[in-house]
């Protein structure tokens, strides 16, 4: 299969494209480029960690490539090897830790600011509004407060995720795509990260790690952007659109949960968010049920690699890579391998609760490493993973405690839609939204009352 058929089909079928072959992993494909496909939760982690024999595309997304002039030759943390990814994980880690014991009240606030303008009618680009929510949450506890316009910030990433594809076919029929509101977008972002209250001490702390101001403010621009705003954005209407799945029983133990842990700590805090096993479960299973393609990677053979692994049956057999060959590990069928996770194709929400559902954690192949790991400058692990989950576990218990609504549609998946990056394949549309515990409410956070 050429490129340009590769990179149609990848569009077009998007994970079915990839769909296991119970016989056989490592199976030969092409998605824009020709690759080997792996599905196994088992081999994906195997390659995943093999830092001497695999490294990471740099500055490519699947089969489409960055383009440089928004990227000014950064590479995203997450895509870079070697020393250059050493020192862009340690500066992020540093960034984000400085700030994490600010998400919880900034979580609260983002949510409940930005639901006391929603209203009680239909809600308006409701997923654009989730986005907001999520920008809100994460971005004052990085750049201080600031404002940001989440517009800007969506259309940056529009633009370096949907880059020039490797087919040169493609790359002609597609010469007409202009940068130029991906190039605005740019520079708004930078400059309203170069005037954020706390830009100064990022900078200091850049230089901690041998970095430049402008390689610095790249970095941010690129890493936060992308997978702190936008990807957690979009993990944010999957989790949404899974909780709508439920029964109201189970909404309800939910909302009793939640309830119970903001009212014993006064709000949400770091302490409430850890008694809340259930909510974190929901959301756990909603990453794993419909992975964003953030969690996909491409790596690159350095040199020639034999890899064992067993097939779905059972089978013991080997691949055998060659160099510069490019192995693409699927994370939405290692999440949905039988061999490791029960019901796989189902929404089970309990399925993390426990100690059985401990142990699933050590397969839950997320956020570029396995959900057990801690990230550290020796793996890909994303650095804001526990910012994350907190972030999600917050905004969903806020709103599924304290509001209710109605869906225009119910949500469904085919995972055949590239353009949705994990979420449901029908827009989440809100025909009406409501404030249903006021009571509750005004305990908890009694000075957003008014504002419903």
């Amino acid at each position: 299969m050429g490129n340009v058929l590769g990179t149609v089909q990848y569009l077009t079928s998007f994970y079915r494209m990839f769909a296991p072959n119970p016989d056989e992993d490592f199976a030969e494909c092409n998605n824009g480029v020709p690759c080997r496909a792996v599905t196994g939760n088992k081999a994906v982690q195997s390659i995943m960690y093999d830092f001497d024999r695999f490294q990471k595309e740099e500055f490519t997304f699947s089969g489409l490539i960055a383009p440089e002039e928004l990227t000014d030759g950064v590479c995203l943390s997450a895509l870079s090897n070697g020393k250059a990814h050493e020192k862009y994980k340690g500066f992020l880690m540093d960034v984000i830790s400085k700030g994490y014991g600010e998400l919880p009240s900034c979580t609260a606030r983002s949510v409940l600011s930005n639901v006391s303008q929603w209203g009680k009618g239909p809600v308006d680009d409701f997923e654009f509004k989730l986005l907001v929510v999520m920008c809100e949450a994460i971005l004052p506890t990085i750049y201080g407060q600031s404002a940001f316009d989440v517009k800007d910030i969506e259309t940056y990433v529009d633009g370096i995720t949907s880059g020039q594809p490797r087919s040169r076919i493609l790359q002609v029929l597609l010469s007409w795509r202009s940068l130029d509101a991906a190039h605005r977008a740019k520079a708004s972002v930078v400059e309203k990260i170069q005037t954020s209250e706390r830009y100064q001490q990022l900078m200091d702390l850049a230089k901690s790690h041998g970095m430049g101001e402008h390689e610095a403010t790249m970095q941010l621009l690129i890493s936060i952007s992308l997978n702190g705003v936008c990807g957690s954005g979009a993990n944010l209407v999957t989790v949404f659109a899974c909780l709508n799945t439920l029964s109201e029983e189970d909404r309800e133990e939910l909302r009793e949960e939640a309830l119970a842990a903001m009212r014993k700590h006064g709000g949400l805090t770091r302490e409430a968010l850890q008694e809340m096993p259930k909510v974190e479960s929901l959301v756990l299973e909603a990453l794993r049920f419909s992975p964003s393609p953030g969690t996909s990677s491409n790596v690159i053979a350095v040199r020639p690699a034999t890899c064992p692994y067993t097939t779905q049956k059972g089978e013991q057999k080997e691949a055998e890579i060659k160099e510069g060959e490019v192995v693409f590990m699927f994370s939405y069928w290692a999440l949905r391998d039988p061999t490791v996770f029960d019901k796989a194709d189902e929404f089970v929400w309990r399925r993390f609760l426990g100690p059985e559902g401990k142990a699933r954690r050590e397969n839950h192949i997320i956020f570029n490493g396995r959900l057990v790991d801690s990230p550290s400058v020796n793996n890909h692990m994303c650095p804001g993973k526990d910012v994350a989950i907190s972030a999600l576990k917050g905004i969903i218990a806020i709103l599924n405690t304290f509001y209710g609504w109605e869906l225009e549609e119910a949500p469904y998946w085919t995972g055949t839609k590239a353009a949705r990056i994990g979420k449901p394949d029908n827009e989440m549309k809100i025909k009406s939204f409501w404030l249903q515990r006021p009571e509750d409410l005004k305990e908890i956070f009694p000075s957003y009352l008014d504002d419903m």
